[in-house]
């Protein structure tokens, strides 16, 4: 299996044909290479959505379903527009998804790239003194469909009660991954909403030098799409983000996830939920967030 490693901390791109079932031989290559970069990159695929769900398939769960698009121009395109802030699927909830992958049909000339940063990582470089701070502390993760954290700060006492689309959860801010033991780094820009047991200046002080080690330069990989690019990632290992898209231009990626449970099934009354916020913005004229 020919391949390299991406010149950050974590990542790699590997020279596969993914149109072809993978030999058991290789398998076990691409499940090794996975366990220990976290992220891969396969350039130049012309493959179909069953090709896809195949190669999520050789390194962990699929979840149910047709394929998703995030897209600014497909009808129900999911996040169509604006920047995303650092952060991994579902740490609202309590089975954050395993693994995500993007496959990009359509790219702005200009590009639009998805960021990354290496949670795993980070946690191995904490300062003495960081780790002593956060050792056995809990951070609040919060998901609200029209709103992220940004310089919001303790948004739980404005949120009031948790709703379904508010869902809330807490996780170790020193997290073990689920399968494969390695401690990282949980906290994040977009859904992290505190540090419990801090006070509100303590909390937000420690959270911001975690961000510094975690989004730091030597910590992160920008990925510029092509069309035909295939990336594959550790959504609890690694955590993603990126820039506004360019208006009135086409951006589409084809999305599977790595996943035993949906949203639909980690937050009771989801679904109901979300069909009536878009019937309401679609009243409205408004575009729909999720």
């Amino acid at each position: 299996m020919k391949g390299r490693d991406l010149p950050a901390s974590f990542g790699a791109v590997l020279e596969l044909d993914l149109r072809h079932p993978l030999d058991p031989a290789q398998q076990r290559e691409l499940q090794r290479v996975f366990a220990a970069r976290h992220l891969l990159v396969f350039p130049a695929q012309e493959i179909s959505f069953e090709d896809q769900v195949r190669v999520v398939g050789y390194l962990g769960p699929v979840l149910a379903g047709g394929p998703e698009w995030v897209s600014n121009v497909r009808e129900n395109g999911l996040v169509p527009e604006g920047a995303l802030l650092f952060h991994s699927d579902f740490i609202f909830t309590a089975e954050p998804s395993l693994g995500l992958c993007l496959y990009a049909t359509e790219v702005p000339p200009r590009g639009c790239p998805t960021n990354f940063a290496d949670a795993v990582g980070a946690a191995g470089r904490l300062p003495s003194e960081l780790r002593a701070r956060v050792r056995g502390r809990q951070a609040l993760n919060i998901f609200d469909l029209s709103d992220q954290r940004g310089d919001a700060r303790f948004r739980e006492a404005t949120l009031g009660p948790e709703t379904p689309l508010a869902p809330r959860y807490a996780h170790p801010v020193l997290m073990r991954h689920p399968t494969t033991g390695q401690e990282l780094l949980s906290v994040n820009q977009m859904q992290t909403d505190r540090i419990i047991g801090l006070d509100e200046r303590e909390s937000e002080e420690t959270l911001e030098d975690l961000w510094a080690l975690l989004y730091a330069p030597e910590n992160t990989y920008s990925h510029d799409w092509r069309v035909g690019d295939l990336v594959l990632w550790d959504n609890i290992a690694v955590q993603h983000g990126r820039p506004a898209p360019p208006p009135d231009v086409p951006r589409t990626m084809r999305r599977v996830t790595m996943a035993e449970h949906s949203v639909l099934d980690l937050v009771p009354g989801f679904a109901e939920a979300r069909a009536a916020r878009r019937e309401s913005e679609a009243r409205a004229g408004e575009p729909g967030r999720d």
